[in-house]
């Protein structure tokens, strides 16, 4: 699988890693996962970073669009970091878009911790995350330590 979800915040902030070649047949498991991951939640909205730097490909607009994790009324703040292509990031753009979303497209994670510092009041202290540490850990199938695993 070239994602996983783990929560940083339990229930209130996610963050994805996606990498290599995503493709369709993966959409349906990682949209029933993402759904999980809104679930455990308590707090009114679940906002998610969304780390592109290794991200190859994604599957075609239309199959994006059917993605039902876009269409829970808890979706927070959707956070992209570290995409390397045009083309990748008018996708995602039109996703979320789609699904009337709040998405930001930003350099590096600690200016996405920072931003959602600023917008959400109810997010504890988030200045001691090390996010690309965190998911070069996952890259290399290991669990951080602090961080909650939701799938796969």
């Amino acid at each position: 699988m070239p994602w996983r979800i783990v929560h940083l915040v339990e229930g209130h902030l996610g963050l994805t890693p996606l990498w290599g070649q995503f493709t369709t047949e993966e959409l349906s498991h990682y949209d029933q996962t993402a759904l999980d991951a809104i679930a455990r939640g308590k707090h009114p909205l679940m906002h998610n970073i969304y780390d592109c730097t290794g991200l190859d490909s994604l599957p075609p607009l239309m199959e994006m669009s059917k993605l039902q994790v876009g269409q829970h009324p808890r979706v927070g703040w959707i956070i992209f970091v570290g995409i390397r292509n045009d083309l990748l990031k008018f996708i995602l753009s039109m996703t979320t878009q789609m699904f009337g979303h709040r998405l930001r497209f930003m350099k590096s994670h600690a200016e996405a911790l920072q931003f959602l510092q600023q917008v959400d009041s109810t997010l504890p202290d988030l200045s001691g995350f090390d996010v690309p540490s965190m998911v070069n850990q996952i890259y290399a199938g290991i669990t951080p330590d602090g961080v909650i695993p939701i799938g796969p």
